[in-house]
């Protein structure tokens, strides 16, 4: 599909390219909006289905040659327990699948390539960044990373009803008047505990969230029992559970650091703050109830996603004071912890999905700069024969054929 110098690059390497993100993006479409076909209709980041991908495939093919070229330079080798591990996932890709990626005129070895260049590139961002690299980046660093963009916080919520829509009037007036006294009722509630916060610390939040699990327990238990009660008005059992079932249950998971996007995205950057924690621990984890995000890093239309709103609230608050917040979906009680307070045991306990958050955007712009010395030159023809609409129909083809695949 190109040569870059005297090396040929297979034009599986590509087609898998292409096919990989295919599968990725429609994944999220369906997951996002419940998109299920004509997916060549849609869009993504602004551009056409097939232009979007076209365009991925063959960035990606770039810089799969610069990231081999750059590692030979280097002098770098994959180890002996890379190349097994490659091996083996290969052998079980092509035990259940081999079939698939023939039929798409991708074979084992373009498969193997493009795993090796997917390690390649780990161990160059290492190489760099990681403790003893060449531009390796400090405990400090990344402590004051965390001051500088993180956010630490605690919350419970009381969710919102929504009245239903009904053709006749006097069934929407019914549905809204139920909604409203239903909304009174949790706000009343989120008042409640609110009270029982004022002065409470961050930590001791814990708590008011104990509190606060309890009532969701016993509200579930009480619209379970009168929902088996014949003589239990129904509108009244739909009241309750609505206001019960709904609620943020993020006041009671353990961390939630995604640290850019909202919950419904990729989250590249997606860092696990309890990768640290042994389960089979009997100790309590002292964190189950926070959050650490990151919201220095959004960008403006994520800061307007209800995630991104909820943050912002939290970023002007001062540290240990219970707040009401409130949104279209609930009635909040937010309170703020000191960063300070973890950032050096967050930093340790999460220390490479941070390396990676801080420094992937550079480590990208110095890929792009190895892509532009490279001396690369595209076959239009095999790009033009292997459109991402052929990839799609080859692929519905073979599974259409093999429907127990």
């Amino acid at each position: 599909v190109m040569t870059v110098g005297d090396s040929k690059i297979n034009a599986g390497i590509y087609i898998y390219n292409e096919l990989t993100e295919m599968s990725y993006q429609m994944t999220m479409m369906y997951y996002q909006n419940g998109i299920k076909k004509d997916y060549f209709d849609q869009k993504v980041d602004g551009k056409a289905f097939d232009e979007y991908l076209s365009d991925y495939a063959l960035t990606a093919t770039k810089e799969y040659a610069a990231v081999v070229d750059k590692f030979n330079e280097l002098g770098l080798t994959l180890s002996d327990e890379d190349i097994k591990s490659i091996n083996d996932s290969i052998s079980s890709t092509w035990d259940s699948q081999g079939e698939f990626y023939e039929s798409e005129g991708i074979s084992k070895e373009s498969v193997k390539l493009a795993l090796k260049g997917s390690k390649m590139r780990e161990e160059l961002f290492d190489h760099y960044y990681a403790e003893g690299g060449e531009e390796a980046v400090s405990d400090d660093e990344m402590v004051k990373y965390l001051d500088d963009n993180y956010l630490r916080y605690k919350s419970i919520s009381f969710a919102k009803t929504t009245a239903s829509t009904d053709s006749s009037s006097s069934a929407t007036d019914s549905s809204t008047d139920s909604a409203d006294a239903a909304n009174e009722e949790a706000k009343a509630k989120r008042d409640e505990f609110l009270e029982k916060a004022q002065g409470v610390s961050f930590d001791d939040f814990d708590s008011i969230i104990d509190e606060y699990n309890d009532y969701v327990a016993s509200k579930k238990s009480s619209s379970a029992a009168d929902s088996d009660s014949s003589a239990t008005d129904s509108s009244t059992a739909s009241d309750d559970t609505s206001s019960v079932s709904d609620i943020d249950t993020s006041s009671t998971a353990s961390d939630d650091t995604s640290s850019v996007s909202d919950s419904t995205a990729e989250s590249s950057s997606t860092v696990d703050s309890d990768s640290s924690t042994d389960s089979s621990s009997s100790e309590p984890d002292p964190y189950a109830n926070e959050k650490m995000m990151n919201y220095g890093a959004m960008d403006d239309s994520q800061k307007d996603t209800t995630n991104g709103k909820i943050l912002k609230e939290v970023s002007g608050m001062s540290t240990d004071v219970a707040t009401a917040y409130e949104d279209d979906n609930a009635y909040y009680i937010l309170i703020k912890g000191d960063i300070k307070d973890r950032d050096t045991e967050y930093a340790k306990d999460n220390h490479e999905d941070l390396l990676k958050e801080m420094k992937s955007d550079e480590f990208q712009e110095k890929l792009t700069s190895w892509v532009e010395k490279l001396d690369i030159k595209v076959n239009n023809k095999a790009i033009k024969r292997y459109t991402p609409k052929v990839v799609y129909d080859k692929q519905t083809e073979y599974y259409s054929k093999n429907n127990n695949s």
